[in-house]
C-alpha cells in the first residue's frame, strides 16, 4: 500500500468533514498543496511531519509507524528514480546513500 496517497486520501477527507461541520479547515489546505510534492516528507523534520499526520487523522498511536512508512528507504529509492528527488538536493533532509550500479561489481583491492 502507499502510505502517501492514503494520507492525502485522509486529508480530502478531513477537508470535506471540517467543512460539512463549518470548522476552519486551512490548515488542511495548506497540507493539500505541501501534498502535491511526493517528496514532501523528505523535506521536512519529524516534528512537522507528525503534527501534519495528526491534522490529517493519523492516530497518536499510529504516527510513528505511519512516519516510518512514509520515509523509508524503498520509498527514497523509488522517488529518487522517478526523478522526484534529486540526490544532491539541499531541501531534502532526510537521505539515503544512493549507489552507482557501476561501482557495485568493481573489482576491489582486498589486502
Amino acid at each position: 500500500m502507499d502510505e502517501f496517497k492514503v494520507i492525502v486520501v485522509m486529508n480530502e477527507a478531513m477537508l470535506k468533514l471540517l467543512k460539512s461541520k463549518n470548522l476552519n479547515y486551512d490548515e488542511n489546505s495548506k497540507i493539500k498543496q505541501y501534498l502535491e510534492d511526493e517528496a514532501f516528507f523528505f523535506k521536512i523534520d519529524k516534528t512537522k511531519a507528525y503534527n501534519i499526520l495528526q491534522c490529517v487523522g493519523v492516530k497518536t498511536d499510529n504516527l510513528d509507524s505511519v512516519y516510518k512508512k512514509l520515509i523509508d528507504i524503498n520509498v527514497y529509492y523509488s522517488l529518487v528514480n522517478k526523478g522526484k528527488i534529486k540526490v544532491d538536493d539541499e531541501n531534502i533532509i532526510i537521505k539515503y546513500k544512493v549507489y552507482n550500479p557501476d561501482d557495485l561489481f568493481k573489482k576491489k583491492n582486498l589486502k
